[in-house]
């Protein structure tokens, strides 16, 4: 819109311009004179030469034109959200069920004894004593020094760079390699076969009973809820702003020149000379346009971009945990004793012989070709940017902590340790392997499958209706002024006169 306010204005000074050179000369036109009492050069038809003259001037009109206002409209759109539905499901879980078998197992027990032993052990006491010791203490002191540092800058440089590129090829080659082939002999073994005979025996087991308790538990769900939270968001409005600019504009005036002589070809006032009909040097005034130039300040309107925050909700799945309480079942398991008998199978030795065949690989060597990928290296060339970092000295101030050694004396007690020997006494417990034998329970898990309900909360798009501000650029009708100029003869409007212009 700007440039179109300025591309008017050029027209308008333009048009003005062109109307003050005619204006001055009489728009140019040449003129042919007959003997008049009231011809001049400027209104060669006679008359009054005021009011044929203002024909040359420019008239002002009122035109309607067309301009693009920015406007905003508030629309309605339709937005993808995400919503949360909580969703039951079921799933398949194993359960390790407690089975338990007795089991009879030998074990070494180490039964201890304690033992009493007598002995010599050198003790050591300590001595305190005063020493004199000299030290030193570093005394600290501040300096200010003044030093050059030497500073980088990093400059970026474009570097031919050459690179070697490993190309793969696939060539076929042949190679020797061992194969082995099993080769069966039948070889006579010795072995030894433990005999098993059946021996009964009396003994006391504990056994457990599965006793079922109900147990209070408690567990944490996560339960989904919808908040609704607040936050702040930019939004972007046009402000029409009026601001001024300096417009130059053309303010001159008419002015009447008078002189004696006819006119030239040109329309000009000639003192020297006529036309050659009008007979002799009449008295010639003309209209003379006096420019001047003058600065005005002119107001504009510009629409600008303003930034406002807006403050808008919006919704917000969030677990909260939930606190909740259910009863179990759990399995305890009640010892009791029982005696039992049993068989025992006790195996003897036995020396045995057999053959058997023994695998023995024997190797040979065979010929087999096979694809092998070898790379070759080529150069290629590229340009990489290189950082070059370019070193410049500048000097600098900084404090130095400078420490002095200065010597000083204490008086320190020293410790030293004297060796004395005494007598003691000491027990020692002394281990002496035992065989025993015990049947404990062996509890084996037995996976067992359940299924269980759970919720799970799944997303579910679903379409929501936003209103939205839109800027739209519509048509305005305005009304402004544009110069408006009049046809006519040389003479600037004087086509009345008749037969006194040809």
């Amino acid at each position: 819109m700007n440039r179109k306010m300025l591309w008017m204005l050029s027209a308008v000074a333009v048009t003005l311009s062109a109307a003050q050179v005619e204006a001055g000369h009489c728009r140019r036109h040449r003129v042919a004179c007959h003997p008049a009492p009231c011809a001049t050069a400027c209104n060669p038809c006679g008359g009054s030469s005021y009011g044929h003259a203002a024909a040359c001037g420019p008239t002002w009109q009122e035109v309607e034109r067309v301009v693009t206002v920015p406007e905003w409209v508030t629309e309605t759109r339709v937005v993808t959200a995400t919503e949360y539905q909580p969703e039951q499901r079921e799933r398949t879980v194993t359960v390790h069920k407690p089975v338990w078998s007795e089991v009879e197992e030998a074990y070494t027990v180490m039964v201890p004894h304690k033992e009493e032993r007598t002995g010599t052990r050198v003790v050591c006491r300590p001595e305190w004593k005063e020493v004199e010791q000299p030290y030193t203490v570093m005394v600290p002191h501040t300096e200010q020094r003044t030093g050059t540092r030497v500073v980088c800058r990093p400059v970026w440089e474009d570097v031919e760079q050459t690179y070697t590129v490993m190309v793969p090829h696939t060539e076929q080659r042949t190679g020797t390699r061992v194969v082995c082939r099993p080769v069966w002999e039948d070889v006579e073994q010795t072995y030894t076969v433990m005999v098993p005979h059946t021996e009964t025996r009396t003994a006391t087991r504990t056994l457990y009973r599965t006793v079922w308790d109900e147990v209070e538990q408690t567990y944490t769900v996560m339960v989904p809820a919808v908040e609704t939270r607040t936050a702040t968001r930019q939004v972007w409005d046009m402000v029409q702003e009026t601001h001024e600019r300096v417009v130059c504009r053309d303010a001159g005036h008419w002015e009447t020149v008078c002189g004696y002589g006819g006119g030239d070809a040109c329309g000009h006032c000639n003192p020297c000379g006529g036309c050659g009909q009008c007979g002799g040097c009449a008295p010639c005034a003309r209209r003379v346009w006096v420019p001047n130039v003058v600065q005005e300040t002119v107001p504009y309107t510009v629409c600008r971009p303003v930034c406002r925050e807006e403050t808008y909700e919006y919704n917000v799945t969030v677990c909260h945990p939930e606190e909740r309480t259910r009863v179990v079942k759990v399995a305890r398991c009640e010892p009791y004793e029982e005696e039992y008998t049993y068989d025992v199978t006790v195996c003897h030795p036995e020396e045995r012989t057999r053959v058997v065949k023994v695998c023995r690989m024997e190797q040979h060597e065979e010929e087999y070709s096979y694809d092998v990928s070898v790379c070759h290296p080529e150069e290629r060339t590229r340009v990489v940017k290189v950082c070059r970092m370019e070193q410049y000295e500048e000097e600098y101030t900084y404090d130095v902590t400078v420490c002095t050694p200065e010597e000083r004396v204490r008086v320190v007690k020293v410790c030293e340790m004297v060796n004395v020997e005494e007598p003691y006494t000491w027990y020692e417990t002394v281990c002496v392997p035992e065989e025993r034998t015990r049947v404990r329970k062996v509890c084996e898990m037995v996976p067992e499958e359940h299924v269980e309900t759970y919720t799970v909360s799944v997303p579910v798009q679903v379409e929501k209706e936003v209103e939205v501000q839109v800027c739209r650029m519509v048509e305005k009708t305005v009304t402004c002024k544009v110069p408006v100029y009049a046809g006519g003869n040389a003479c600037g409007g004087c086509g009345h006169c008749g037969a006194c212009c040809n």
